[in-house]
């Protein structure tokens, strides 16, 4: 029997452990405040003594919860704080929305402290909390906690009217370097150091690359087609005179303003290099005749002074 006691006093505190070890958050939170505002919400970073990511979801699948089209909410946070600096801090989002609900998010940790800030909107909306890990967290909306909230050194995070550029709908948003080993799929465009890209890839930033393949069509070989119609270098000239620019090609304040396609661009500057050749060609045809020409006249010439030298011989 005692025996028995002594394997029940071990097994306890076993089963205590493995509860805190494998602790889970599911919370509803009501945030409140004006239905036009976001508010602070601050989340604890609860993986950072165990040295991996925490990932936290906030959702809320009903597009009727609190009142009629409210809008719904599926999002995923996964971050590894800053706390005073140690290089391997980030905060990345997975946002899917029917109606703007995040406004923003921050890293809380520049002087101290173990958490994030995500601006939420008010308006008594209800979230759904979840995460593996046992998270805190603490609403900042004036009525269960007052603003603004202060977070540790000082820095104040009030309540936002607009959301910020970056926290935008259906985004997928990451700000430390990523790896990818396998294939990547991307659906809709994306965006390198901007939030606003507006093609499949922007980049606001340099790029280097070994090589860089552009699948062209229309190559300019017509150039060289009997009857291509070339421009004469006389009305080449008054052109360039009136426009400031070549023919066919991108004044300097429109690439500018718009930029100039790689492909396309390429296509342009290769069928000038080719008008220039059939230029250089018809210019050494001309110049291949004048020699042609002046060596005949130079004969001529040569002939003539003979002649007449032997006639001024001839009469002395």
């Amino acid at each position: 029997m005692k025996a028995f006691i002594k394997k029940i006093v071990l097994i306890v505190p076993l089963i205590s452990f493995c509860q805190l070890v494998f602790a889970q958050t599911t919370v509803d939170i009501n945030v409140g405040g004006d239905l036009d505002k976001f508010y602070p919400v601050t989340f604890s970073d609860a993986n950072w003594f165990e040295h991996y990511e925490t990932t936290l979801y906030i959702g809320r699948s009903d597009v009727h919860m609190n009142s009629n089209w409210r809008g719904s909410l599926i999002s995923t946070f996964k971050y590894h704080t800053f706390s005073y600096g140690h290089g391997s801090n980030f905060i990345s989002a997975d946002i899917q929305s029917s109606k703007l609900f995040i406004a923003g998010w921050a890293d809380a940790t520049a002087l101290g402290g173990r958490e994030i800030v995500v601006w939420l909107k008010g308006g008594g909306t209800l979230y759904r909390i979840h995460s593996e890990q046992t998270v805190t967290y603490a609403v900042y909306d004036g009525v269960q906690n007052p603003l603004p909230y202060v977070q540790p050194g000082g820095i104040t995070r009030n309540f936002l009217s607009q959301p910020e550029p970056y926290a935008i709908t259906d985004t997928k948003y990451v700000n430390s370097n990523m790896n990818i080993s396998g294939d990547l799929y991307v659906d809709l465009n994306v965006g390198i150091g901007t939030l606003t890209p507006q093609e499949k890839l922007s980049v606001n930033g340099k790029i280097r690359a070994k090589e860089i393949k552009v699948e062209a069509t229309n190559w300019p070989d017509y150039v060289f087609k009997q009857n291509y119609d070339l421009m004469p270098l006389q009305q080449l000239e008054t052109y360039i005179k009136a426009n400031g620019h070549l023919p066919g090609v991108p004044s300097a304040q429109k690439a500018q303003q718009e930029g100039v396609e790689l492909g396309e661009m390429n296509k342009i500057l290769l069928k000038k290099i080719e008008e220039l050749t059939l230029h250089l060609i018809e210019k050494d045809k001309q110049l291949t005749k004048e020699i042609e020409e002046n060596k005949k006249r130079d004969i001529k010439i040569y002939e003539l002074q003979k002649a007449i030298k032997k006639n001024n011989l001839n009469q002395i």
